[in-house]
């Protein structure tokens, strides 16, 4: 399934949908635990109180502002095309055929790597600045499950080996 807003051709199948690392989970813990020290020191140090809850408030606002942008960025694996769709306001879709990528390759970078098999994609293709369409300028695609990724796009290339 196709995250909303992508935009297919018809009868394009989706075959994977990742995003970006975005590490929030241990980000929130901290920010659940910064609320609960405050609430705990409420009657006995009022300016310990005060401290906790004004970085639960900044921490808290950091991450939404981080969360919103992360989550409109996508990295799509059709039977057809690689596609990449980004942006809250001014949304941006780009696209390259499966047929004009040339090259395709991949590095773990440690330690992230360890964490939801991050690696960053990189695609070559035929035709003038296609990899700059592709990624907004960018000419690698750092993204979560990035070995499945790279084996759904060779096994999508090469459909009959």
């Amino acid at each position: 399934m196709a995250p909303s807003g992508i935009i297919l051709e018809p009868n394009e199948k989706v075959i994977l949908a990742t995003r970006p690392l975005f590490l929030w989970e241990p980000l929130v813990i901290i920010d659940i635990l910064l609320l609960v020290l405050a609430l705990y020191f409420t009657s006995t140090q009022p300016t310990l109180m005060v401290l906790f809850l004004a970085v639960f408030v900044l921490l808290t606002l950091w991450l939404v502002v981080q969360w919103i942008p992360w989550s409109a960025k996508w990295y799509v694996l059709t039977d057809r095309r690689v596609i990449t769709k980004r942006g809250v306001l001014n949304r941006t879709q780009a696209a390259m055929l499966l047929d004009r990528v040339q090259d395709a390759s991949i590095s773990h970078p440690f330690p992230l790597s360890m964490i939801r098999d991050y690696g960053v994609l990189h695609l070559e293709s035929a035709g003038e600045h296609a990899e700059e369409r592709i990624s907004g300028g960018v000419r690698e695609l750092a993204m979560t499950r990035a070995t499945a990724f790279y084996r759904a796009l060779t096994e999508a290339q090469t459909p009959g080996s």
